[in-house]
Order: C-alpha cells, then sequence, then structure tokens
C-alpha cells in the first residue's frame, strides 16, 4: 500500500511538473518580441514624423508576435551614437543615414546614389548586397524609410550658374554632400542641424543641402530665399537598421511578415514623399522664395558632378563592392 501511495505520489508530481513546464512554454512562445527604436530626427520633425506608421504597420502585421515601440529621435540617442547602440544591442533598431555611420560601413554611403526604382533594387540583387555589407557589422538592414527625397542646394544670394558657387560656404562637413560642394567650388562647413538657423543669420555659411521636404521646419528659408532647382540623390540614404542578433531571434514566418510590409510601406512612402515634396514647394514659393535654373548645359554639368564625385569618393574609401554596387544601383 505504502509503494502504491509513493508512485502515486511521485507521478502527480512529475505530472504538475510537466504541465507547470508545458504552461510556462505556451505563455512564453505567447509574448511577443519586443523591439525599440530610435530615429536620428525627431517625431516632430516632418520627415522623423513619418517613423510612428512604419512601427505601427509592422505591429498590425505581425499581431501577437511583434510589439515595436518608438522610443523617440535625438532627444533619446543622439543621432551620430545610434548605430553604435544598435550594433550592441542597447538598441534594437534605428532609422537613420548612411552618413552618420560612414566610419563603420563604408560601403553604405552610396546607397543615395541610386538611379533605380525600390522594386529594382529588391528584385536584381542591390538590396541583398546592401544587406550582407551590413550584415558584415552585425546589422540588418530592413529596407528604405526616405524615397522620393531628392536633395537641393540652397544659397541666400543669387547665382546663374555653377561656377558662382565656387567660394560660397555651404553647412556640409559630411560625407553626403562633400565631395559635390567641393567639386563645385564651394567650401563645406560642419555646422550641427540645431546650429544651422543661427549660422545662416550671422553669415558663418551661405547656403545648405536639403531636401525640399521639411525645409521649412527650421526656419531656415527665412534666411534662405534661393533653391538651385536641380535635384539630385532622389532615394536619399535613409535606411532602417535592426541588430541582427534580434533579427535572428525572430520566427521566420515574422520576419517575413516584416519584409513584406517593408516593401509595401516603401511604395507608400515615395507617393507621400512626392505628396510632401509638393507641399514644400509651394510654401517656399509663398514665402518669397525663388528658384534658380541653370541653362541645358550647366545643368548636365551640375547633375554630372553630383554624381561622378560621390562615386570616385565611393572608390577611393572602399572599392571592395565598388564594382557590384555600381553595377547594380545604376542604369
Amino acid at each position: 500500500m505504502k509503494k502504491i501511495n509513493y508512485f502515486l505520489v511521485l507521478f502527480a508530481a512529475l505530472a504538475f511538473l510537466t504541465a507547470l513546464t508545458a504552461g510556462y512554454n505556451v505563455e512564453a512562445a505567447s509574448t511577443p518580441i519586443e523591439i525599440k527604436s530610435a530615429c536620428f530626427l525627431p517625431v516632430t520633425h516632418s520627415i522623423g514624423g513619418i517613423v510612428p506608421s512604419y512601427v505601427d504597420m509592422i505591429n498590425k502585421a505581425c499581431v501577437g508576435g511583434i510589439k515595436w515601440k518608438h522610443l523617440g529621435g535625438p532627444e533619446v540617442l543622439r543621432g551620430l551614437e545610434q548605430f553604435g547602440a544598435v550594433k550592441r544591442g542597447v538598441l534594437d533598431a534605428s532609422f537613420l543615414v548612411t552618413a552618420y555611420y560612414f566610419g563603420e560601413v563604408p560601403e553604405a554611403y552610396c546607397v543615395y546614389l541610386s538611379e533605380i526604382s525600390n522594386e529594382e533594387e529588391w528584385n536584381n540583387g542591390a538590396r541583398a548586397l546592401i544587406d550582407k555589407i551590413h550584415q558584415e557589422k552585425g546589422i540588418k538592414v530592413l529596407g528604405r524609410w526616405l524615397s522620393y527625397m531628392p536633395f537641393y542646394i540652397w544659397v541666400n544670394k543669387p547665382i546663374k550658374r555653377p561656377k558662382d558657387l565656387a567660394g560660397i560656404k555651404l553647412r556640409g562637413g559630411g560625407v553626403c554632400y562633400d565631395p559635390l560642394f567641393k567639386a563645385l567650388g564651394a567650401t563645406p562647413v560642419q555646422i550641427p542641424y540645431p546650429d544651422t538657423y543661427n549660422a545662416l543669420e550671422r553669415g558663418i555659411i551661405d547656403g545648405f543641402g536639403w531636401p525640399m521636404q521639411g525645409v521649412s521646419d527650421s526656419g531656415w528659408v527665412e534666411v534662405t530665399k534661393y533653391c538651385i532647382e536641380h535635384p539630385f540623390y532622389e532615394h536619399n540614404n535613409g535606411l532602417i537598421l535592426m541588430n541582427l542578433d534580434k533579427w535572428n531571434s525572430i520566427p521566420k514566418d515574422l520576419q517575413k511578415k516584416i519584409t513584406q510590409a517593408t516593401r509595401s510601406w516603401e511604395s507608400n512612402m515615395e507617393a507621400y514623399h512626392k505628396g510632401e515634396w509638393e507641399k514644400y514647394r509651394k510654401k517656399f514659393i509663398e514665402a518669397g522664395g525663388t528658384f534658380i535654373k541653370f541653362s541645358e548645359a550647366d545643368a548636365a554639368y551640375y547633375k554630372k558632378l553630383a554624381y561622378e564625385e560621390p562615386w570616385k569618393f565611393q572608390k577611393a574609401k572602399s572599392d571592395i563592392y565598388y564594382n557590384q554596387l555600381r553595377r547594380l544601383l545604376t542604369k
């Protein structure tokens, strides 16, 4: 009788532990994977303000599996520190621009030189190569978050041709603009984003490079009345980055949903940014701004410099993937 009781107790204990363990596994499996991100721009900025829409879309696409929380912009962590934070796993993801981590991944510099569409990049292997390059540094590239945001040069005095930019001081000091500015004879001056308005007002700089979108948000056009209406770098250089270990911890089915949703979001954002481009162009004109147009020959020269000089810079800094990247990203 005692033996029977002993085995009954042992069996009951094992059954209880099995049930407890099974319950724990079910609970763990049903707990959403938490992702925390930041952006180099605040959500109050017209460009940084689009990030929450991406986060909401991912949460809906992966409901119950992913819980993505966007923490904010540079008030959470300075933009220049975000790549390192993602790489170390301090931050799970970042909406960043490649110029902010050129020293870590010099090959990423050229993503804004792309001359093809987002879908073409996905289909011809360009995205896979860009992702591979980042994965070598412990980073997963989910996709682009800035599409159709061409750059312009804005100046506070009228010019007639590219050569008139010689000697002009332009906010630069970074890899995104400097090769072109220097080729034009302009002087790049490193000015932090928050100090740009004062630098323009005090004459420390004569202009800057920036997309049409968001240019009036910080009041820069109040002290810069001319825009050279010959855009370059239509794709911009914004990528959505995630810590590679974090990405690998996400089940394959959810990874697939994130990728599919990102591709769809890119397409929607392209249409959105074109609308924003129109809106900010109108704002600039209403504020008394003037667009400068070059002759056909000067415009061709200007555009050629805008692409050839950065590619030269890219090759000089890192030629490991240069030929592959240029072949895949140019027409």
